[in-house]
């Protein structure tokens, strides 16, 4: 039987390591999950089953190639801290968007906040000036509007090309 314990967050927690690994066991033996647990890590009010992290974001190599290709948010200019910046992918992972240099862009905030935030708020204008691409296409064939100022075309080696000043 399971001890009650208070949740220090919105995973189940055990009262013990004993009690976490018979979970643990039984999961995998059902195995009903398509994502089973992989261990049990003590936390502050017991402990949880450890599952494997699914980070669907770029390498830390890549993104530093985009960090260094774009340099500020590429919407606003504006130099961002490396805590106050999001990589945006141009074709959603959802959508099957990829994580690739032509495929990503530097922008200040969050989904909700700053740049990416208006992004997100206003797809229409944002597929027209290339900060997002529709499914089917290839986002080395879309141009993106850099700071309100030229056209350019990210490249797979991250760089740009640019194509013309913006009118």
């Amino acid at each position: 039987m399971k001890t009650r314990v208070q949740p220090c967050c919105n995973r189940e927690t055990f009262a013990n390591e004993s009690e976490a690994r018979r979970r643990l066991d039984k999961m995998h033996q059902l195995g009903l999950r398509s994502v089973l647990p992989i261990d049990v890590e003590l936390c502050r009010n017991g402990w949880h089953l450890k599952f494997p992290t699914s980070d669907t974001g770029p390498s830390p190599k890549l993104r530093a190639l985009v960090e260094a290709r774009d340099k500020t948010c590429v919407r606003c200019g504006r130099q961002v801290p490396r805590d106050e910046d999001s990589i945006h992918h141009r074709v959603p992972r959802g959508r099957g968007g990829e994580n690739t240099a032509e495929n990503l862009l530097l922008l200040c905030g969050s989904g909700t906040t700053g740049c990416h935030g208006w992004v997100e708020s206003n797809r229409a204008e944002a597929y027209k000036l290339g900060y997002l691409v529709k499914t089917g296409f290839d986002p080395l064939d879309v141009p993106v509007l850099l700071v309100g100022k030229a056209w350019a075309y990210p490249t797979p080696d991250g760089k740009w090309v640019v194509s013309g000043e913006a009118t």
